[in-house]
């Protein structure tokens, strides 16, 4: 009873810190691109893939659940508990000013364990898309003498993904699945004012969308040992194309004159829960790792999604086609080294480039950067043992040219894992 209690208890924590997962920080976050669309795509990949490039297609972990690619949970060593923390700072410019932003958040929090030694099983959840933006901008108009006019727009919101999945292994292969929830809300608004006369009429609208709707990714996975001591694994991921169920309430506001003057007029019209779909495109994942043991391990991945086709209630907006290549790999000395920590430490390093899911003007948003990261083995028992993985990732999206904006960031993350042995058969003499 005590072992269930303990159970238990783990499993309500996940919730617990679950419903935190879109928790934001810092009230400065700002991200002008995150309008457009879903807003930004977050980072799924946990600390420890992170340190090496985002590469986890391929990576057949035993002791870290992998959601990237659902066949990886039929290789479950032992029951896997993550959190993960994610923190990021940004600078913002275009050709004459820069502006810098950041955010502090739980990225992901999930369980996985093995239900038999074929069978793995995992849930969790994890954000999606992130909105957060507020940006300005003055015109002046001849509107029979010269007018100036503050367009001002601000937002926010995001998309989170609850998920359950298993996969099952037989011989060199294993291929898994992957289902739940997609759910979230965007909030966008803009406004123009007239600063300079009362006499032209000035407006604001707003709009508040909900939505949600099932999904489901397939994944498959090869292990194939070469010469003993190594090791290829070829991986592949698919999530399907989703048609969201969405609703949205919109307000529109106008006004002439000053709200203290007596010749005020003001004027509202909405629009409330009117039913639409949000189509969002599938994404392919491909990935090969080739290892050594518990010694080290290199790999790559490419991924790609069309978002040209992304539509909200039938209309395309400012998103393209993106895809992203990585690479990366992680060396740990010696990792059953006796007092001598420094050993038993894992180090990654990656890169990646490739293309955002935004376009404008005809313009790809390019994406490029380098990581670099450690794991730090916390104290082993015979039962159970756990990590503590940081990241470094350091990159560019975006360009200055055509009148857009480039965003020099530098993201920090640091995850916790935790195993142990659950299920474990009472001997009896």
């Amino acid at each position: 009873m005590q072992y269930w209690n303990t159970i238990t208890n783990r499993i309500l924590l996940v919730a617990f810190i679950g419903s935190f997962t879109t928790l934001q920080t810092f009230a400065q976050e700002n991200s002008p691109y995150s309008r457009y669309g879903l807003g930004n795509t977050k980072l799924i990949e946990n600390a420890a893939n992170r340190g090496m490039g985002g590469v986890s297609i391929a990576d057949d972990n035993g002791f870290i659940a992998n959601p990237t690619n659902p066949a990886t949970f039929a290789s479950l060593k032992l029951t896997s508990f993550q959190i993960g923390v994610e923190g990021i700072s940004v600078n913002v410019r275009n050709s004459t000013v820069s502006n810098r932003t950041g955010s502090l958040g739980l990225t992901y929090v999930n369980l996985g364990f093995p239900l038999t030694k074929k069978l793995g099983l995992s849930f969790g959840l994890m954000p999606q898309t992130r909105s957060k933006y507020g940006m300005s901008q003055t015109d002046s108009q001849n509107l029979g003498g010269l007018t100036k006019i503050d367009h001002n727009y601000y937002g926010g919101g995001g998309t989170q993904k609850l998920y359950i999945g298993a996969a099952y292994k037989f011989k060199q292969f294993s291929l898994g699945f992957s289902t739940g929830y997609t759910f979230g809300s965007l909030v966008n608004s803009s406004e123009a004012i007239f600063v300079d006369t009362f006499q032209i009429i000035s407006s604001s609208a707003t709009s508040r969308t909900t939505l949600g709707g099932i999904f489901l990714q397939v994944g498959a996975l090869m292990n194939q040992t070469l010469k003993e001591k190594y090791r290829l694994s070829l991986g592949a991921s698919y999530q399907l194309s989703q048609n969201l169920n969405a609703r949205k309430d919109a307000y529109w506001k106008s006004y002439i004159g000053n709200v203290t003057e007596p010749d005020y007029q003001y004027n509202v019209d909405s629009i409330i829960q009117q039913k639409g779909k949000i189509f969002i495109p599938g994404k392919l994942s491909l990935g090969a790792m080739f290892s050594k043991e518990d010694k080290w391990k290199v790999g790559a991945d490419f991924i790609t999604s069309n978002w040209d086709a992304y539509r909200a209630y039938e209309q395309a907006d400012s998103t393209g086609n993106s895809w992203t290549f990585k690479i990366g790999g992680a060396i740990t000395p010696d990792a059953s080294a006796i007092g001598q920590t420094w050993k038993r430490i894992t180090y990654r390093l990656g890169a990646y480039t490739g293309k955002d899911i935004f376009k404008f003007q005809s313009t790809s948003l390019s994406v490029n950067g380098v990581t670099a990261g450690i794991g730090y083995p916390i104290r082993r028992t015979n039962l159970s043992i756990g990590q503590i993985n940081a990241s470094i990732d350091v990159g560019k999206r975006g360009t200055t040219n055509n009148g857009l904006l480039s965003e020099g960031y530098t993201r920090f993350s640091i995850g916790f894992t935790f195993n142990d042995k659950w299920f474990i058969p009472r001997k009896y003499e």
